[in-house]
């Protein structure tokens, strides 16, 4: 007897058509991280939701458990497809190997085997009988080991996929939540259902609820699919940016746990370690030099010497301590900087500030010496040239002086104190004047006598002596014009009221104007040996603006150059 059509079976079929349009839109989207995974899920969900609509209304038990084939063709798909779509979703696609997916579909496999060959169907059940429900050819029977196996191994493999996206529910941001808390609860539903149908308890015993709660998932994936951009913006995006940008970054990065094993190592740090034997998961100590070793305990770092590809390399190691939620250490991160070439600059500089400060500065003390002897002792036309050899020697020790100048304000750079603007600027005046005996300035101060700042007066007297010294050693005229002005500043607080913020110094002065190409050496930061600067007192006047400041502003018209710059 066929009796009428079960609304069983119509929830089945309604299960079957929701997950075959789905698995056509995922299958359109392929290209996106998760989606042929899910597709493939989707085809399992509508196999075996169509699969059990056909059979509930096949009463001869015959043909009844002919059906369980496709509907077990269809169980195989779902769980290993489920995990396969929450590794890709988000960002583990990697490892989804040939051999782990031969590993996850084995056992499905098998269990697929088993079922379609009536000899070995009594290892997964026994009594098979059809036992109708609400005009349903529903079926009851005696499971064994193997079909509470095979529960448990879909259990698992769904358990590890809701793990995956529950774990990126907790860790990124509004818009992935959203999307991931419909996948978790789309999931729900068919994990209960199948779990009443797998242990036999509640009301209807011999329905499997299972291809019917699909059609809720199918629901909730798809408003994650329509409203949250499913395939469009997945966690898989930060989860590999954030993987690829630490091995972009140029640098090592080593993981340390807190029994200073090593648990992860980014590229960087595989490249720089390569020469060594050790691996991960052995002790720190295997990586790095023992002194490094003692100075990663303590949280103070170190540098140290490792050959790398061959060659010497000196690396820079700057640990940082990981905390859980509540604020205990898990582990150590562990940055290794490769400052090689940042040790050999430094050196190179070493070596030429002390030519800079010590020989060039003996050697042409010597030279302005018999200069001077020269132009005292020869003729007026000789003498002419022993003043030129004068002057030009004594711009070449003023060049090392300056640079000698620059050190000492790198020296004392990180040293800030109250100072009174009119002093500093009154002195400086004072020496630029002194040391210009052959120009006559005439230069005014216009510098409030309360305005004080909070600086390092050492960069605060090298950038204006640079710049008061520019304007009136580059000035021709018989009578440099100078004037220094200080103000303060007044911005919008953001709330309309304005507010003291910065101290504004203006050097203008009447000359020439710094030439363009002077300026543009500067200010783009690059000398080439086609376009450079002439000497050091822009560069020192741009370097020492960035530690007080902003940049300094250069404004060159035809009545001269007015520099600005901000405290």
């Amino acid at each position: 007897m066929l009796p009428g059509f079960s609304p069983l079976a119509f929830g089945s079929l309604l299960a079957g058509g929701t997950s075959l349009a789905l698995a056509l839109y995922a299958w359109r989207e392929r290209t996106e991280p998760g989606s042929t995974a899910f597709a493939l899920l989707m085809v399992g969900s509508t196999v075996w939701s169509l699969s059990y609509a056909v059979a509930l209304t096949a009463f001869d038990p015959g043909t009844r458990v002919l059906m369980e084939v496709p509907i077990e063709v269809g169980k195989a798909l779902v769980a290993p497809a489920w995990l396969a779509f929450a590794l890709g979703y988000t960002g583990r696609g990697e490892y989804l190997t040939r051999r782990t997916v031969a590993g996850l579909v084995a056992f499905p496999a098998a269990t697929l085997v088993v079922v379609s060959l009536p000899a070995l169907r009594p290892l997964i059940w026994t009594n098979y009988r059809v036992t109708p429900t609400l005009g349903a050819a529903t079926v009851s029977y005696d499971p064994t080991l193997w079909h509470y196996a095979h529960a448990a191994y879909g259990y698992v493999l769904v358990g590890a996929g809701m793990a995956l996206l529950v774990d990126a529910l907790a860790s990124h941001t509004r818009l992935y939540r959203r999307q991931t808390l419909a996948l978790v609860v789309g999931s729900l539903f068919p994990t209960v259902a199948h779990v009443k149908r797998t242990f036999q308890f509640g009301p209807l015993v011999a329905v499997d609820f299972t291809p019917m709660a699909l059609s809720v998932t199918g629901l909730t994936f798809g408003y994650a699919l329509f409203r949250f951009d499913l395939f469009d913006l997945v966690p898989a995006t930060s989860y590999r940016g954030r993987r690829g940008a630490i091995d972009d970054l140029g640098v090592g990065v080593v993981i340390v746990a807190n029994d200073d094993r090593v648990v992860e190592l980014n590229e960087e740090a595989k490249r720089l370690f390569g020469g060594t034997d050790a691996a991960v998961g052995d002790p720190l100590a295997a990586f790095l030099p023992s002194d490094v070793d003692a100075e990663m305990r303590t949280g103070d770092g170190g540098t140290f010497d490792l050959d790398v590809d061959g060659h010497r390399r000196t690396l820079e190691a700057v640990p940082s301590t990981i905390d859980d939620p509540r604020g205990s250490p898990v582990g150590r991160t562990i940055v290794l900087n490769d400052i090689t070439e940042r040790e050999a600059r430094r050196q190179r500089l070493d070596v030429f500030n002390r030519v800079l400060r010590h020989n060039l500065r003996n050697e042409m003390t010597v030279v302005l010496g018999y200069a001077e002897l020269l132009a005292e002792s020869l003729s007026d036309e000789e003498a002419r040239y022993a003043r030129t050899i004068h002057e030009r020697s004594t711009a070449l020790a003023d060049l090392g002086e300056k640079a000698r100048g620059f050190e000492e304000m790198l020296d004392s750079a990180d040293v800030t104190t109250s100072v009174a603007l009119d002093d500093v600027v009154a002195e400086v005046v004072t020496d630029v004047v002194d040391d210009a005996p052959d120009a006559d300035p005439d230069v005014s101060l216009d510098v409030p006598s309360e305005l004080t700042v909070e600086t390092n007066e050492q960069v605060l007297t090298t950038v204006l002596s640079a710049v008061v010294d520019n304007a009136v050693t580059h000035n021709d005229g018989p009578s440099p014009s100078v004037s220094v002005t200080a103000r303060t500043a007044t911005t919008d607080g953001g709330d309309g009221d304005s507010r003291v913020d910065d101290v504004v110094i203006e050097v203008e002065d009447d000359g020439p104007g710094i030439p363009d190409d002077e300026l543009g050496v500067v200010t783009e930061g690059e000398e080439t040996p086609l376009t450079h600067g002439s000497g050091l007192g822009l560069w020192l006047v741009q370097w020492g603006c960035r530690w007080l400041g902003p940049d300094p502003e250069f404004e060159v018209t035809e009545n001269g150059t007015t520099v600005r710059f901000r405290l």
